[in-house]
């Protein structure tokens, strides 16, 4: 469901920095937790279908300001009528794997040059913000885990739903903070959601509400 105001999810990383100047070279990775929004989740999210996620990054700054990112990360998401109040009688549920591939563009709010005119590493902390492209993969896995007699009373089609969509292009938004702690070393925490553009990726559409789209998120 769209949810613009849900601005929870982190992503906690550690990165490998090249030595080089003030454009430079950064590797690192990242673990934390996935959640989503669509059919199968009454509110924005169900915060006890969060699951784990991870991946890895690789990013270049232009500038002190400016850099891109280009990334892959993989987790699972998962909804199910049962945590809801008025969807339990319905008794839909579903799982599936992600992984994600994509590239955004960063701005730094608060960058600083990485070194002094004397060659010394400046520590700094800046919060940026960052918009993007991606793709993502899925399998998800829909039931119905009701009286098999009133299933007709719930099922509009049966599961699993034909035709849907497996892959998805996403715009990978959010904000972050990072600090720029040592020589080679960087951490931070990152917040991002992506749209879907598509009903399809709990693997209910038709069953479920065909008019509103699905979201996932990171969060750790």
């Amino acid at each position: 469901m769209k949810k613009l105001l849900f601005l929870l999810p982190l992503l906690c990383s550690l990165s490998a920095v090249s030595a080089q100047r003030n454009s430079y070279f950064e590797a690192g990775f990242l673990f934390g937790l996935t959640n989503y929004s669509g059919d199968i989740a009454e509110s924005s999210i169900e915060i006890s279908e969060t699951q784990p996620g991870y991946g890895i990054y690789f990013r270049y700054h232009f500038s002190k300001n400016v850099s891109v990112k280009a990334h892959v990360y993989s987790g699972s998401i998962s909804g199910d009528d049962a945590n809801s109040k008025n969807l339990q009688m319905r008794k839909l549920r579903f799982s599936t794997s992600i992984v994600e591939f994509g590239a955004v563009a960063e701005w730094k709010f608060f960058g600083q040059e990485r070194y002094s005119s004397t060659g010394i590493h400046n520590f700094f902390v800046t919060p940026y913000a960052f918009l993007g492209l991606g793709l993502s993969y899925t399998d998800p896995k829909a039931e119905y885990y009701g009286d098999p007699k009133e299933s007709e009373k719930y099922l509009r089609t049966p599961l699993p739903e034909e035709g849907l969509n497996k892959t998805f292009l996403l715009a990978p938004m959010g904000i972050g903070l990072r600090a720029d702690v040592l020589d080679r070393l960087v951490v931070g925490i990152e917040g991002g959601w992506r749209p879907v553009f598509s009903d399809d990726l709990d693997g209910i559409r038709v069953n479920g509400n065909p008019g509103k789209g699905d979201w996932y998120y990171f969060a750790g």
